[in-house]
């Protein structure tokens, strides 16, 4: 039916396209100009099409690879707190066989088991690169160090750790917590 609107109109304006461009007119298109542009035009439609419907697929596949990147993040890191937790239980034991032996051992033998768990444990730790952060004798760093006392000691330098009261350590170079340590202040 368009076909036909269409051969009517153009017999009936029975223009010269050139005539009335010239005369700024309205335009008129034979029909095979007419037939080729609503070709290229549908086939510049169906490209359209085709790359919206690409963009969407690769949309849609971009949710599933980040949806699946985070699963397996949340599954890594599962499997590496449980290899942490396996290679912790054998200190548990340790300990657990320490204090049922201690109510029939004197104290000397339950304090050498008790030395075992903790060096047992130390092993362990730094088999996953933590390491205790040193304090006494070195100046005070605020990045590993956190002075919770101060002294003062005119025959000391500022800022030299006398006392650690609670170790810092560190992992992979990374404060995993700070030394709590008493410090010289003569200010």
């Amino acid at each position: 039916m368009a076909d036909k609107e269409l051969d009517n109109a153009i017999e009936a304006d029975n223009c010269d396209a050139e005539a009335a461009v010239e005369a700024k007119a309205e335009v008129c298109f034979n029909r095979e100009e007419m037939n080729e542009i609503l070709t290229n035009l549908d086939a510049k439609n169906q490209e359209l099409d085709e790359v919206n419907n690409r963009l969407l697929r690769l949309q849609a596949d971009f949710d599933n690879f980040r949806r699946r990147t985070r699963q397996e993040k949340e599954e890594l890191s599962q499997v590496v707190a449980n290899g942490v937790i396996n290679q912790l239980l054998p200190v548990l034991d340790n300990f657990e066989r320490a204090l049922a032996a201690g109510a029939v051992q004197d104290a000397a033998q339950l304090l050498t088991g008790v030395d075992m768990v903790y060096r047992q444990l130390g092993q362990i730790l730094e088999g996953f690169g933590v390491k205790a952060i040193p304090a006494i004798g070195e100046q005070l760093d605020p990045a590993k160090h956190e002075a919770v006392m101060r002294i003062e000691d005119a025959s000391q330098p500022d800022g030299l750790i006398l006392e650690e009261l609670q170790k810092g350590y560190m992992a992979n170079n990374k404060v995993l917590r700070a030394s709590m340590v008493k410090v010289v202040s003569n200010s």
